[in-house]
């Protein structure tokens, strides 16, 4: 099954507020994810994570952090 939609989060410290966006393309999330990497990946703390979404439920397509660098669980 296909995914609904897709989401990014990003996180500044573990438990911490959160960044949100969603997107009916995968593509463009990853894009997006992409581009949250260069522009934030270095910072101490950050989380990003790539979702994608199937009647409700998640599943994380994509990690990053400083300190692990790239982890991919699934391709998009």
């Amino acid at each position: 099954m296909s995914p609904d939609r897709f989401h990014v989060t990003m996180t500044f410290q573990k438990d911490g507020p959160a960044v949100a966006g969603t997107w009916e393309s995968g593509p463009v999330a990853t894009g997006k994810f992409q581009k949250f990497v260069g522009s934030h990946g270095s910072l101490d703390g950050i989380e990003l994570i790539l979702w994608s979404e199937v009647d409700r439920e998640r599943e994380r397509l994509r990690t990053w952090t400083k300190e692990r660098g790239l982890e991919i669980h699934r391709e998009s």
